[in-house]
């Protein structure tokens, strides 16, 4: 790919990655993305021929900006627990862990691209060292798992519209907070629950 063509994929994706962050969904669409990323609609489709692919790559691009957090969580953590366990799950959150959604569900089954399922699992299983390490000192529950992790964080840290912005501007910390301490309590096995009171 040429150097243009390279920098152009760049914008769109930091684009994307910016709508997908601070818009509802349903809100955000590729002409939105192409005007704010500055280049015409046919360059977003050349690059992205689909929202899906898209919505991959920018999964892609946060796993790659985490991983270096993630590295300075597993380096540090031993020095500063707490300090370094909440620090990650405030990064999920201001970089926008529901990007992660493109690298975990598609519209159709089974088309996840390889290298980004590759990508998500690898991730995974260094975030399920950093809860080993969160666990062992008290942190989160030791049966929390990446996968609950970040579907927790994504449906409490969903943009809201403007004007439930307004209303609640702070709701979504008070939510991520609320996890911070829920995580710390047993996981109940939910279905094992409802099997014995029946």
């Amino acid at each position: 790919m040429r150097a243009d063509a390279r920098a152009k994929r760049a914008q769109i994706i930091t684009a994307a990655m910016r709508q997908f962050r601070t818009r509802p969904a349903s809100a955000v669409t590729m002409e939105g993305i192409a005007a704010e990323a500055n280049v015409g609609i046919a360059t977003v489709y050349r690059h992205f021929p689909s929202r899906s692919e898209l919505r991959q790559a920018c999964a892609l691009e946060l796993i790659h900006v985490l991983d270096e957090f993630l590295d300075n969580s597993l380096a540090a953590f031993d020095d500063a627990p707490h300090e370094q366990w909440e620090s990650f799950v405030w990064k999920l959150v201001d970089y926008g862990v529901g990007m992660l959604v493109g690298a975990l569900v598609n519209e159709m089954p089974g088309t996840i691209d390889a290298e980004v399922a590759a990508r998500r699992d690898e991730f995974f299983d260094r975030v399920q060292a950093l809860l080993d390490n969160a666990a062992a000192h008290g942190l989160v529950d030791p049966g929390l798992r990446p996968l609950e992790l970040a579907s927790e964080l994504i449906v409490v840290t969903r943009p809201m519209n403007e004007q439930l912005n307004a209303l609640f501007p702070d709701v979504r910390e008070r939510l991520v907070r609320h996890l911070l301490l829920a995580w710390r309590a047993p996981r109940v096995d939910i279905q094992h629950t409802q099997l014995n009171s029946a």
